[in-house]
């Protein structure tokens, strides 16, 4: 009879830890979905603005402002996107497909 007493609280253990991750993780993914939804919005703004006829180039800060996010966070997301960061202005961000390395032949502001 103990043993099913320990099977039973072995049981109980497994299932109490299983609930117990799943709530941390549910709860995670729900505070984040939001964030994750606003950022695939942001990289879509992103391309849109550096798909444009007009400029090859974009600066950083007309990057983030249009995407509402800080400098960093633009960043990242440009990088999410295959942007780059040119190497003779360093405040301009460019797709790799329209400035590809080493190419960086761009008007200075």
């Amino acid at each position: 009879m103990t043993v099913s007493v320990e099977i039973a609280v072995l049981i109980g253990a497994i299932v109490g830890a299983i609930a117990s991750l799943s709530t941390v993780f549910l709860t995670h993914w729900l505070s984040k979905r939001r964030e994750y939804r606003l950022d695939d919005k942001r990289k879509e703004r992103l391309i849109l603005l550096l798909r444009g006829e007009k400029y090859k180039w974009r600066n950083i800060e007309t990057l983030s402002s249009a995407v509402g996010a800080d400098i960093i966070k633009t960043k990242e997301l440009l990088l999410e996107i295959d942007a780059r960061q040119s190497l003779s202005n360093n405040s301009s961000w460019g797709l790799i497909s329209r400035n590809p390395f080493p190419e960086d032949i761009q008007p200075k502001e």
